[in-house]
């Protein structure tokens, strides 16, 4: 048994003695850089940006007809939209088509400008920075009543994240959208 030990042992020695002095066997060496499985989805920051504008824009027409439609069928947003983008807003659908209350108006969206894109990841991660415009937008209830607060901002300054659309992979869709935090950029 103590003779397996020791064959054991100075086999690891010598392994490990080889390797620190550069000896290794010969053949070709394997690379564990991983290679890009696909090209990239944008050749430029600038494919990127409007590429990002054209999805929101898509989600805002989406967001603003459910809306009108009084929150029916809000599954649409899936269309534009993650899961977890769905997730968040369906409750606010859910809320309008309970009370009756009907959207009007169009969403804009504007002085938007690209925080990051990166083109080494099969994602897309898109960001950008806009500013919401809701200063056409209402919900009415059934008589025809605002029940938006007096004290919503028009325009809200947002940042935007984007993935590829996991049923066609050429498209961005919406993934997150948060108020910006920082310095009012809207004004």
């Amino acid at each position: 048994m103590r003779t397996k030990r020791r064959s054991a042992l100075v086999t690891l020695v010598l392994v490990a003695a080889l390797a620190a002095t550069g000896c290794a066997p010969e053949g070709p060496v394997a690379d564990d850089t991983p290679t890009p499985t696909s090209t990239p989805l944008f050749a430029s920051d600038e494919e990127a940006l409007a590429a990002a504008k054209e999805a929101y824009a898509a989600y805002l027409a989406m967001t603003d007809q459910i809306f009108a439609d009084g929150g029916k069928d809000p599954e649409r947003l899936l269309d534009v939209a993650t899961q977890q983008i769905f997730d968040a807003q369906v409750e606010g659908y859910k809320t309008a088509a309970d009370n009756g209350w009907t959207g009007t108006g169009q969403t804009k969206l504007d002085s938007v400008s690209l925080q990051e894109y990166d083109a080494n990841r099969v994602t897309a991660a898109v960001r950008i920075y806009g500013c919401v415009d809701l200063s056409e937008v209402d919900v009415v209830d059934a008589t025809g009543a605002t029940v938006v607060s007096p004290s919503r901002p028009d325009r809200s300054p947002t940042e935007i994240s984007f993935d590829v659309d996991g049923k066609t992979n050429a498209r961005l869709i919406v993934s997150g959208e948060r108020p910006w935090s920082g310095d009012n950029f809207c004004d």
